[in-house]
């Protein structure tokens, strides 16, 4: 009964072989190597971007660098101004050569300190008491709203506006003929003398700053005259008597004309 157990002869084995077993074949493949990568070229539109940025960073460095030079030198500018003391004021002229040996220093004038700009001179009146007095006694002391208000519409007309050019060469503003009417309708309630005091008080005002000191007058042009002229002794110049008849004067005037226009 041995015969169960013994094993069957093994077959030969050929020559050159082995006993190790051949390896367990995988289930996945190795996988591929990756393909070789080139570079990409960069598009216009990406070069051109690259190109404005780096042209507007230079634009900023050169921007920034300037800056700081022109502070630089504002601040060496300022500098010596604040720094150097004011030049002092040319010597008075003398009245002598400076080359002459025997002229004598001119003495130093004690220097005054410069006005200050808050100091006003008063102006010295130009009227005198009897003017004043002239003018306190004609001021009004009635006044009507309705001419008040006439003559400030008036103004915006152009008859109005084209007569002011005329005279005095600019429109004319109409801010004062309005202040006069409200005015008027202010004082329209008041009593009577409360109103004739307020009357007179405005058109004081009114003169004082046409008229008052330091402000254009006639007698800038015509002296005043303070008194009576004596019986006898105005309008007494003698005048050539006229040679040429009209005639004649208006043909010398003519040719005078003419000359004068050739």
């Amino acid at each position: 009964m041995g015969w169960f157990w013994q094993a069957a002869p093994s077959s030969p084995k050929p020559e050159g072989s082995s006993d190790t077993k051949p390896a367990p074949a995988t289930a996945h493949p190795p996988p591929p190597p990756p393909p070789a990568t080139t570079p990409q070229q960069p598009t216009p539109t990406e070069s051109a971007a690259a190109a404005a940025a780096a042209a507007d960073r230079e634009t900023a460095l050169f921007l920034s660098m300037l800056m700081k030079e022109t502070g630089a030198t504002a601040d060496e500018s300022r500098q010596p101004a604040q720094t150097s003391p004011p030049p002092p004021p040319p010597p008075p002229p003398s009245a002598s050569p400076s080359w002459n040996p025997f002229r004598k220093a001119a003495p130093e004038e004690p220097q005054q300190p410069p006005p200050s700009a808050t100091t006003t001179t008063p102006a010295s009146p130009t009227r005198t008491p009897q003017s004043l007095a002239m003018s306190e006694h004609l001021l009004p002391t009635t006044m009507s709203c309705r001419d008040a208000f006439d003559y400030a519409w008036h103004c915006h007309t152009p008859g109005s506006q084209v007569n002011a050019v005329y005279r005095y060469g600019s429109v004319r503003p109409c801010t004062e003929l309005w202040d006069d009417f409200w005015f008027c309708m202010r004082t329209k309630r008041f009593e009577t003398p409360m109103r004739e005091a307020a009357i007179r008080e405005h058109y004081r005002a009114k003169e004082a700053a046409k008229y008052g000191a330091g402000r254009p007058s006639s007698e800038d042009v015509w002296e005043s005259r303070d008194d009576k002229v004596p019986p006898g002794t105005a309008f007494q110049a003698e005048f050539e008597a006229p040679v040429l008849d009209d005639a004649e004067f208006q043909r010398a005037d003519a040719e005078r004309r003419r000359l004068i226009r050739e």
